[in-house]
């Protein structure tokens, strides 16, 4: 019998967090991003595989961003910012989801809104002392919940400490970065 909280089997959650916390061989997943640039302002991003426990899964989509026509963009899809922020979203309303289940917390309802902004000055390479990326982004979570107040400030807290796309805004990831040159 399944005990579905959230949209969330709760066993199945459970089982898979065993299973994880138990065998070494479990504890990663890869994901795998290949981005074209068509032009401008333009890219599509194809989403093949993701990698989970040493297994590869096909999935098989698209992303495409584009810049505003005040960025010199067409505005034909989101931009790159703005998908970053969604991405941020996504992942933090998933975490409210599976943890508040885990927590046997029933949502009602939840809105996650993020802002920031950008120096463009740091984009364009016009003064070397302005970062290009965000120096602050607000989060807001508009959670609906019967759960108590400090029931919900739990779940608030776990939710930070295991975000994924929340530790990458919030703490730095090295990245490394391979040039490779086709002449010709």
């Amino acid at each position: 019998m399944s005990n579905n909280l959230n949209g969330i089997d709760v066993a199945a959650l459970q089982q898979f967090a065993q299973s994880v916390a138990e065998d070494a061989t479990k504890r990663h997943a890869s994901f795998n991003v290949k981005t074209q640039w068509k032009g401008q302002t333009r890219s599509v991003a194809k989403v093949n595989r993701y990698s989970l426990a040493g297994e590869t899964y096909p999935r098989d989509f698209e992303i495409v961003a584009d810049e505003p026509n005040e960025l010199l963009g067409q505005n034909t899809a989101p931009n790159p910012q703005e998908l970053l922020m969604a991405a941020l979203n996504a992942c933090m309303s998933v975490g409210y989801a599976a943890n508040a289940a885990m927590m046997g917390i029933k949502i009602h309802s939840l809105e996650i809104e993020t802002d920031g902004t950008l120096d463009l000055r740091g984009f364009l390479g016009l003064d070397e002392s302005v970062n290009p990326g965000y120096d602050e982004v607000s989060v807001v979570i508009r959670l609906h919940t019967d759960a108590s107040r400090e029931r919900v400030e739990e779940l608030h807290k776990v939710v930070l400490k295991t975000s994924v796309n929340y530790a990458n805004f919030s703490k730095a990831i090295r990245m490394v970065p391979t040039l490779e040159v086709r002449e010709g």
